[in-house]
């Protein structure tokens, strides 16, 4: 046994070497789809044409069981996992909003007051909250800092996350115009002015989204004009789709609702890394650079319309057909042998409540209890402790299922939080919505049963989370909860991604074994040869080295 794992060893640290001896890439690119389902490759791939997903699948590693390891799948937590290689209790980024106790307001992962947003007015954002490094920060760091580090999106969040402390420029939209925060630079590059006033963003005012394919192509899906879609912005619920906000004669901010909720928000951001690699000579340097791009749309578009509809098949499609066109760009001005290029998502999403309500009627969905559950905490402690006589409340704040006690209360009262705390998750269990709930002491001494209880604790950062955490039942939806979709659940169906990985190094194959996207950013810096990022959990995806 000992010689078998002397062995293996052996083996990963050949595949290391051999990987860091050969010519680097000229440019990595990391490409997140916000809430894209795994099974949407399966399910759509004969729809798919050579030069998008299945030149992906067909020349490089598909990972077919490639899953998030944490409680919290939303995006802000989700892009920090892909290039730190770490989960929110190591990079403190394990939820996109938490509490703040100190100054008893809700913080939002990227927030940053020591910073401006330029290019529009506002508080700015940055990678401040965010604990360790970036693939892309060590980068820069074995490079001397002559690697440049890009990273564009719709939302702030995804571009800032994926580019790490040390990232030269996030760049993401705020109506008709990309941004970026004073923490990067004090002035927006030339080539980002020219793209913001080139009138590209509102020139798809009054357009139409049409269905790509015949109408028999989309026999396989729901109904087109489902009453729990959300048609809002403009938008309606049947195709073809107006892309014009609530009013038709003007452009106001309801454009840009629509704008993103439909294909043609993904061509802006696929029009504006055209023009970042060229403007910023990616890959043309001498070095490797790093490109990340996060295509938020895909996200817009199932929250409102759901993955078993009309609206998400045909925005794969695109979606298919958008990543071709990138690719054949980047191949001929770089070459894509010279190249790595990563496909993943921040996380999946739930079918909507309506949809499982329509199709399958007998099924049993729990209902959700009379009362609110701060509500019912504050009865529970207030019967189990007394009350205080000032009649301060019981409860700070519960956001992102974590609940946070009033630390200032409990210290007047003399009353042990560790305690307190206990006393809550346990009662919190005999409700019927809630399927695991610990105290902070627990979680941390947890030896994980079950996925759940394993993911919950990766999400679980002492210096940020709650008094108490917990879980919800798979497809659980609260009362009245039918339009839309949701995600944010240790579940599968929100926590299983592609993960795809192609070019420079990488050998064709298709690999079955249990993987997640915090592999991916050890992969690239043992695929280069630079130092792991720190803090990093994920594993060497070795067996996807070419020559193995």
């Amino acid at each position: 046994m000992r010689r078998q794992i002397l062995h293996i060893v052996i083996l990963v640290l050949l595949f290391i070497l051999t990987a860091a001896s050969a010519a680097p890439p000229r440019l990595v690119i990391v490409i997140s789809l916000d809430q894209f389902r795994y099974e949407y490759l399966a399910r759509f791939n004969t729809y798919f044409g050579a030069g998008g997903f299945r030149y992906l699948q067909e020349n490089g590693a598909n990972f077919t069981n490639a899953t998030y390891k944490h409680a919290s799948t939303s995006t802000g937590p989700g892009h920090a996992v892909i290039l730190t290689g770490s989960y929110g209790n190591m990079n403190g980024i394990f939820s996109n909003n938490w509490y703040d106790r100190a100054r008893k307001e809700v913080v939002y992962c990227v927030r940053d007051r020591e910073s401006k947003v330029v290019g529009a007015p506002g508080e700015g954002s940055s990678p401040a909250n965010l604990i360790g490094s970036t693939f892309g920060d060590e980068l820069k760091l074995h490079q001397n800092f002559q690697s440049k580090v890009i990273s564009l999106s719709h939302k702030d969040r995804a571009a800032i996350l994926l580019g790490g402390k040390f990232a030269d420029l996030a760049l993401w939209m705020s109506d008709s115009a990309f941004v970026t925060s004073t923490y990067y630079r004090q002035d927006l590059p030339e080539w980002v002015r020219a793209f913001n006033t080139s009138g590209l963003v509102n020139s798809y005012f009054g357009k139409r989204w049409e269905k790509l394919l015949p109408e028999s192509a989309y026999g396989m899906m729901d109904l087109d004009d489902a009453p729990y879609e959300d048609g809002s912005n403009g938008l309606g619920r049947v195709f073809p789709h107006p892309i014009r906000g609530d009013d038709s004669t003007r452009i106001t901010s309801s454009y840009y609702g629509a704008l993103l909720s439909s294909p043609f928000g993904n061509d802006v951001l696929a029009a504006l890394a055209r023009q970042a690699i060229v403007a910023e000579q990616l890959g043309e340097r001498g070095v490797t650079d790093l490109m990340c791009l996060s295509f938020s749309c895909s996200d817009y578009v199932g929250h409102r319309f759901g993955p078993n509809s009309h609206e998400v098949f045909d925005f794969t499609l695109r979606t298919d057909r958008l990543l071709a066109d990138l690719f054949a760009f980047i191949d001929k001005r770089i070459g894509l042998q010279n190249c790595v290029i990563v496909l993943t998502s921040d996380h999946g999403v739930s079918p909507a409540a309506g949809y499982l309500r329509a199709h399958a009627p007998q099924a049993q969905f729990i209902p959700a209890p009379r009362g609110s559950l701060k509500d019912y905490c504050e009865a529970v402690l207030s019967h189990g402790f007394g009350t205080h006589q000032s009649s301060g409340p019981w409860i700070d704040r519960i956001i992102g299922r974590n609940i946070y006690l009033n630390l200032s209360m409990l210290a007047e009262m003399s009353l042990p939080v560790d305690l307190v705390a206990a006393a809550l998750a346990d009662s919190l269990l005999r409700r019927p919505e809630i399927v695991a709930a610990f105290s902070s002491k627990q979680l941390l001494a947890l030896t994980p049963r079950s996925t759940v209880e394993l993911r919950m604790r990766n999400s679980f950062c002492p210096s940020r989370s709650g008094d108490v955490v917990y879980s919800l039942p798979p497809y659980y939806y609260g009362e009245g909860e039918l339009s839309g979709s949701e995600h944010g659940t240790p579940y599968e169906y929100d926590a299983h991604v592609p993960l795809l990985i192609v070019g420079h190094g990488i050998r064709q194959g298709t690999f079955a074994t249990e993987v997640g996207p915090a592999d991916i950013a050890p992969t690239l810096s043992a695929l280069i040869g630079v130092e792991f990022p720190a803090g990093r959990t994920g594993r060497v995806l070795a067996e996807a080295f070419a020559g193995q």
